[in-house]
């Protein structure tokens, strides 16, 4: 597989890194029960979905409302960062001190099944999918359009970093139990970007 992600492993060097990869690091300080995902475009900016509701004592925790995190973030990255919502970091405030991977796309079914068991219907444990991603240029492009406009409102459930980075890579979205339903509810639209979601 591409740059050594395997079925039981997605964990990459930082020297494997290329300009518009879908990164993402499971958080240790929730015992890795979910991960924070971007778009990495230079050490110094990897954009990404953030929660804007979530503050810790550093000046802000870019990942979740589920746990603050006590890593330090640079000066930079807490201005940058501030308020929440699509935003820029340096990749060393973006892992938090965690450990790096890829998320692959373009994975053969039989490799994407493997390395999804269990994990099919929440997309916040994917690690791959089937589909295929767009050009670099293509995926920064749209990173950093909705740097600037934006990517709605951020929700844990239904509109979370996991989509905003799927979104930028292929300009859709995966289909869950929970975005069904919400479709179901509310047919129209509220935008007409994808929202992030965890489910």
């Amino acid at each position: 597989m591409d740059r050594g992600v395997t079925v039981a492993s997605s964990g990459i060097e930082r020297w494997q890194l290329r300009r518009g990869d879908h990164i993402y690091a499971w958080r240790s300080s929730a015992a890795k029960t979910y991960s924070h995902h971007g778009i990495y475009e230079s050490d110094k900016k990897v954009i990404h979905f953030a929660n804007p509701a979530v503050q810790s004592s550093t000046g802000f925790s870019s990942s979740s409302a589920f746990t603050s995190s006590s890593f330090i973030f640079c000066w930079e990255c807490r201005q940058s960062m501030h308020g929440g919502g699509v935003v820029s970091c340096c990749l060393d405030c973006f892992l938090e001190g965690d450990n790096l991977c890829l998320f692959a796309y373009g994975v053969p079914f039989w490799f994407y099944t493997a390395s999804n068991i269990g994990h099919a219907v929440v997309r916040s444990r994917l690690t791959c999918h089937v589909t295929d991603e767009d050009p670099p240029e293509k995926v920064l492009e749209r990173a950093n359009h909705l740097l600037r406009e934006g990517f709605g409102t951020y929700d844990a459930t239904v509109n979370n970093c996991f989509d905003f980075a799927f979104y930028c890579k292929t300009g859709g979205s995966i289909v869950t139990p929970a975005r069904a339903v919400m479709i179901a509810v509310n047919p129209e639209p509220v935008q007409s970007n994808q929202t992030c979601m965890i489910l």
